[in-house]
């Protein structure tokens, strides 16, 4: 590859329009120039030019800027070179733009630009942008971003369709194909390919496109999917055909047999003009589950089982939704043997710490972490359907076959329900395989199979499409966490008594993985190597409990309102500013307030953000600073106060939101001793606000999506205390709504709709004063200030403000 891409270089040296400049050397120069220019002849005979306007510039050294009609070559570059064709430079420092190729025969500093392509033999600091390739035949540090990207080592960035590189030891590679030689690289991409990737030709038959032809390219734990079908089946009797992208993740289970599941996008064409009958184009979106079994090495066969939703493109109204199977073969294109076989977790650690305890052994067991996920959503509906003899729970195949055939709705339970109590359920499916030995990415998918297999058959109402997620990504963020905080309790070298209250609080905290340590033996199960799994000396913690009283104002009265007393719990896991290297929720947040009030919600608040990426930032100063992507989940609930005007005070969600976020902490000055400054944006794709008029069945709330932004500022004082300030604001859109339905002749269960069309903003100003006391003891002051406009479509507009305030004792571990 190396040398393909040296050839060229050459070749396109040999060829170009350069005539003027022979030699490489800077104090030599034989060429001719056609250009008016201002400069000066040294005494070496060679020449320098400040400014040359022409047609055809050269020089041994331009420092300043040339203009050409034509091309420019130069010796060195310190400065700009702009051509109509093409340019030329042996060093640059500077910019080059032209429009069919820059050149530049050494590492160079500065940036290309052009609407062919950008070729160097090194880049130091700098950035090619070329429409249609940057080559580098060397080191690349910076960023290349054209259609096709090249380099030899990078250490810095590629943005194209398809990127190349030999050595990838730093940065990222952003495009539709990323490969490199080794495997160290960071990929994004719909296919990312190394040289332990394996290619399988798919030929396969379906429900959805009846033949089909794809690519599939594995990497250690997913794997992506592109392919053609023919023809639709949804269109009877004529040509037609889709073309799809799948993304998904696949769990060996020996070396002849695994499981996967992916979900994917479908372009679908009817090649006619569109009519009531037929429209001229639509889309899907789909998943699947996936058994794939080896045969030999050459050739597999697999079977799938899927769902798919498919609309108009203009509208995005709805047009079917289906079952999909399918079943085929796959063909291996690569034959090397399967670098990625089955094996356990490493019991060692290459950092040279002492290794940790690891949950089932260090086994990673897919099957039963599968079973336990079905077996909740089988407990759980046993209980409903003989114990509490629930009507909805009353579930036969031909319920389930009603439920996919009708598809997907918003459901109206209650805000708690919908917005904690499903989040918390993924927690269960999370955990049922996080306790088995997998990973946090092997971990997700089962919260989304758990809460499909109930949506579609745990109960007789139709399938809603917010339960899916809520359940699935506020699962996700409530199962690492727990994980987590479990993992910080015990230890299992302790007896007796203290044994079994670390047991115990662990399984409340993570109850599936109290059940598989149970279920394994190792919740009694004594040893005095490993038997710790969390390292206190590698992962700080800040944990404190505040008991307390509020007020909580009615409608922003001073004097309007009721106390309650509660109990606050924070928790800050591992170092904010160690992000390189990590893993997912290495470092997050929780701050939860339990209510003990009888007229307010149990659950007050639950506040949590969780590093799924980080990166580093070198500053020139002593600053720290980090940048990575989030995951957040924000719970606000509350109810009127006693003896009120009967206003809910606040109510906000943001049950499933990820977004990027950035965290600085600011040298010690005097009695400061620290100072941080965080900010979070996230997209919210599912969030709940109150709603002045939606009421049906259990539901007075809007459910949509949309975004956030979120402020901390924290100040420590020497032996004073702390003082910090939140800022959140959530703009949540309520796209579907009831208006214009028949309501009086429409079932509830089936109103589908997101609450009233509208769009809410909802503002959060948040400060707390901690003065300390002696050793752990502090004394809490806090205050709160909520501000909602909410803008209807077909309602009056609404504008609500309250606040609370808080007091208590806080005691930090």
């Amino acid at each position: 590859m190396k040398r393909i891409h040296q050839a060229l270089l050459l070749l396109i040296i040999s060829v170009g329009i350069v005539p003027s400049v022979v030699a490489q050397t800077p104090h030599r120069n034989h060429g001719a120039s056609l250009s008016l220019a201002i400069g000066h002849r040294n005494a070496d005979s060679t020449r320098t030019k400040a400014v040359d306007l022409g047609i055809v510039g050269a020089a041994d050294t331009l420092r300043g800027a040339s203009l050409q009609a034509i091309t420019s070559g130069y010796g060195v570059v310190r400065g700009v070179q702009l051509s109509a064709i093409n340019n030329y430079a042996t060093s640059l420092r500077g910019v080059q733009a032209a429009a069919f190729y820059n050149v530049t025969m050494q590492p160079f500093r500065g940036l290309q630009l052009s609407l062919g392509s950008n070729i160097a033999m090194g880049v130091r600091r700098g950035t090619q942008v070329g429409l249609l390739a940057n080559v580098v035949s060397g080191s690349m540090r910076g960023l290349q971003v054209g259609g096709y990207n090249y380099a030899d080592t990078l250490t810095g960035s590629q943005v194209g369709l398809i990127n190349v590189a030999l050595e990838h030891p730093h940065g990222v590679q952003v495009g539709l194909v990323n490969y490199t030689h080794d495997t160290r690289a960071k990929k994004i991409g719909l296919v990312n390919i190394n040289p332990s990737t394996l290619i399988d030709v798919m030929a396969f038959g379906g429900s959805n496109t009846a033949a089909n032809m794809a690519l599939r390219f594995r990497n250690r734990s997913t794997y992506n999917i592109i392919g053609v079908g023919s023809p639709y089946v949804g269109f009877d009797g004529h040509f037609s055909g889709a073309l799809y992208y799948r993304l998904g993740q696949y769990f060996r289970l020996n070396d002849r047999w695994s499981l996967s599941g992916d979900i994917g996008y479908a372009h679908i064409e009817s090649f006619e003009e569109s009519s009531q009958q037929r429209p001229n184009r639509l889309f899907s979106l789909q998943a699947r589950l996936n058994a794939d079994y080896q045969i030999n090495r050459h050739l597999g066969v697999f079977a799938s089982v899927g769902y798919a939703n498919t609309r108009y493109y203009h509208h995005q109204q709805h047009y079917k939704d289906e079952l999909i199977v399918e079943g085929g073969l796959a063909i291996r294109w690569n034959h090397r043997p399967d670098p990625y076989t089955p094996g356990t977790r490493a019991t060692t650690d290459t950092t040279g710490h002492v290794p940790l305890g690891q949950w089932n052994d260090g086994r990673r067991n897919f099957w039963k972490a599968a079973a336990e996920t079905a077996g909740i959503n089988v407990l759980v509906h046993c209980f409903d359907r003989f114990v509490m003899n629930e009507d909805f729970a009353k579930v036969n195949f031909k319920t389930i076959k009603h439920n996919i055939d009708n598809g997907w709705v918003w459901d109206n339970d209650q805000f708690s329900t919908n917005l904690f109590a499903h989040p918390y359920h993924g927690n269960l499916y999370f955990n049922a395989a996080r306790s088995s030995g997998l990973s946090f990415w092997q971990s997700a998918p089962y919260a989304f199979a758990g809460s499909l297999m109930w949506e579609t058959c745990g109960e007789i109402e139709p399938p809603a499409i917010n339960d899916l997620m809520a359940t699935t990504m506020g699962g996700i963020c409530i199962g690492e966490v727990t994980h987590r905080i479990s993992e910080i309790i015990l230890n299992d070298s302790s007896r007796g008594f203290r044994r079994f209250l670390r047991e115990a609080a662990a399984t409340l905290i993570n109850p599936m993985g109290g059940f598989n340590r149970i279920l394994t033996g190792s919740a009694w199960r004594v040893r005095n190597d490993h038997n710790k799994y969390y390292d206190a000396k590698r992962t700080p913690i800040d944990f404190s409990v505040a008991l307390g009283t509020r007020y909580l104002s009615d409608d922003g009265a001073l004097f309007r309102g009721e106390w309650n007393p509660y109990i606050n719990l924070f928790l800050e896991y591992g170092h904010p500013f160690e992000a390189n290297g990590t893993k997912p929720f290495d470092f997050f947040s929780l701050e939860a307030t339990v209510g003990m009030s009888a007229n307010q919600p149990l659950i007050n608040r639950l506040h949590i953000v969780g590093r799924i990426w980080g990166k580093s930032v070198e500053t020139n100063s002593d600053m720290e600073a980090e940048v990575g992507l989030f995951q957040h989940f924000n719970y606000y609930d509350s109810k009127p106060v006693k003896d009120g005007t009967q206003l809910t005070p606040y109510r906000i969600s943001e049950a499933a939101a990820l977004g990027p976020g950035m965290l600085m902490r600011f040298p010690q000055v005097g009695a400061l001793n620290r100072l941080e400054q965080r900010i979070y944006l996230s997209g919210i794709l599912l969030g709940g606000t109150k709603s002045d008029y939606y009421n049906v069945i259990d539901r007075d709330y809007n459910m949509g999506s949309g975004f956030s932004v979120k402020t901390k500022t924290q100040m420590d004082f020497r032996s004073i205390g702390r003082f910090i300030l939140h800022a959140n604001y959530y703009r949540i859109f309520t796209w579907k709504g009831y208006e214009g339905k028949d309501l009086e002749h429409t079932d509830p269960l089936y109103l589908n709709a997101q609450g009233d069309k509208s769009n809410a903003e909802l503002l959060e100003l948040s400060s707390m004063w901690e003065f300390d006391l002696r050793g752990p003891l502090s004394i809490s002051w806090g205050a709160s200030y909520f501000v909602r406009q909410t803008r209807y479509a077909y309602h009056d507009n609404v504008n609500a403000r309250t606040f609370e305030t808080r007091l208590g004792l806080t005691w930090h571990i």
